[in-house]
């Protein structure tokens, strides 16, 4: 548990670094720092249950991107304000570096173990934030059809 509550501190702490990298405006540094941990709190849960990390980035990814969404609405602002930043908690970083490690030593069964969490991380991330963004089109696209209907009424 105390693991769990560091990795969500540091994941918090990486977000709030790249909101400021990317000079995110001071209203919106909390809410971009709350979509990074929140996304990593959901990481860790599916992968506690399913030990299965494309399945915990698109989950944890989905959930970012629904929350970026959700306050680029709340606080009228880009949602790449809050999923950039928000993001970066689950990007490949150590299997990425042992990938390249394991290619440049010539170590093809690490480059191969490595290389392979790397890309299910990653179209883990790029999947649920596909499926996030197909979901709010079509939220959207209801909301503007009973928007229409009600103003012909």
């Amino acid at each position: 548990m105390k693991e769990a509550l560091i990795q969500i501190a540091m994941a918090a702490i990486g977000t709030l670094g790249f909101s400021i990298y990317f000079r995110v405006r001071e209203k919106n540094v909390l809410a971009s720092v709350a979509g990074g941990a929140i996304g990593w709190i959901v990481y860790l849960v599916i992968y506690h249950f399913t030990n299965d990390v494309f399945i915990g980035n698109f989950a944890a990814a989905f959930i970012v991107y629904l929350w970026a969404e959700i306050m680029a609405r709340v606080l009228k602002a880009p949602s790449n304000t809050y999923l950039i930043p928000g993001i970066i908690p689950l990007l490949p970083g150590g299997p990425l570096y042992y990938t390249m490690s394991a290619i440049v030593e010539g170590n093809h069964e690490l480059f191969a173990e490595n290389g392979l969490k790397t890309v299910f991380i990653t179209f883990g991330m790029a999947a649920g934030m596909v499926a996030a963004a197909v979901i709010v089109h079509y939220l959207l696209k209801i909301k503007k059809v009973k928007s229409k209907r009600k103003a012909t009424e």
